[in-house]
C-alpha cells in the first residue's frame, strides 16, 4: 500500500514537470521557523511546537513561461506538544513533548502566477504556487515528558523498536513571493511504527535567497 503511494505522488510530479521548457538552472538558501504538530488518533490534545528548517533549493527556472519546477533538500526538525490535566480538580499536569529531525526532499512543481515581464530579471518578484510530494528520511528524535515542573528526556533513534518510522511521505503545497515561501507539507504516513495513527502536520516560513 505504501509502494503505491509513493508512485502515486512521483507520477503525479513527473507528469507535471514534463512539460517543463527550462531555460536555466537557478537555487538558493534556505532558512526559517516550523511550526509543526502530529495528528494522533485518539489523542485530541496535541498543539503546535515551533523549531526550525534549513537546507538548499535547485530549481529549473524558464524564462516567458510559467512553468517551472525544483527539488529541495532541507533539515527539519518537526513534532508535537500535547498537556493533558489530571486529579480532582485538574491542577496537576503532564506535558509530552515529541522532538523528531527530518530530511525531507520535495519535488515540486512551481507555477507562477502571471507571466514573465522583459525587465523581470528573476523569480522573486513572480509570485509562485508551489506543489508536489516530499519524502522525508527520520534521523532520530527525543521525547520529553514533564510532570510538576520535572523533565524527564529519552532519545529515540528510528533504529529501535516501537520508535519512528525511518520514511515518512506526504504532500507539500507553497505561496511564494520575493524571498519570502510560506509552506504547508500534509503527512500521509504513520510517523511511529507502533500504535495510533500518526502523521506530519507542518508548516514553514523561509527565506531564500535566489542565484
Amino acid at each position: 500500500m505504501k509502494d503505491k503511494k509513493l508512485l502515486i505522488l512521483f507520477l503525479f510530479w513527473l507528469i507535471g514537470t514534463g512539460s517543463v521548457m527550462a531555460q536555466h538552472i537557478g537555487g538558493g538558501l534556505m532558512l526559517g521557523p516550523t511550526f509543526s504538530t502530529m495528528n494522533i488518533s485518539g489523542n485530541d490534545s496535541t498543539t503546535f511546537r515551533t523549531d526550525f528548517t534549513g537546507g538548499v533549493r535547485i530549481a529549473l527556472i524558464p524564462e516567458r513561461s510559467i512553468i517551472g519546477a525544483e527539488i529541495d533538500v532541507l533539515y527539519s526538525r518537526q513534532g508535537t506538544s500535547s498537556k493533558k490535566w489530571f486529579g480532582e480538580s485538574h491542577t496537576t499536569s503532564i506535558r509530552h513533548l515529541e522532538k523528531s529531525h527530518y530530511i525531507n526532499v520535495p519535488l515540486l512543481l512551481n507555477i507562477y502566477l502571471r507571466k514573465w515581464n522583459e525587465d523581470d530579471e528573476d523569480e522573486s518578484m513572480i509570485p509562485r504556487l508551489r506543489i508536489g510530494p516530499q519524502i522525508g528520511f527520520c534521523m532520530g528524535g527525543n521525547e520529553i515528558k514533564e510532570v510538576k515542573g520535572k523533565k524527564k528526556l529519552q532519545y529515540i533513534s528510528p533504529w529501535e523498536k516501537g520508535s519512528f518510522n525511518r520514511i515518512d511521505y506526504g504532500v507539500t503545497a507553497a505561496l511564494s513571493y520575493w524571498f519570502i515561501e510560506v509552506r504547508y507539507t500534509f503527512g500521509m504516513a504513520n510517523v511511529f511504527k507502533e500504535g495510533e495513527k500518526s502523521t506530519n502536520h507542518v508548516i514553514s516560513v523561509t527565506w531564500s535567497d535566489i542565484w
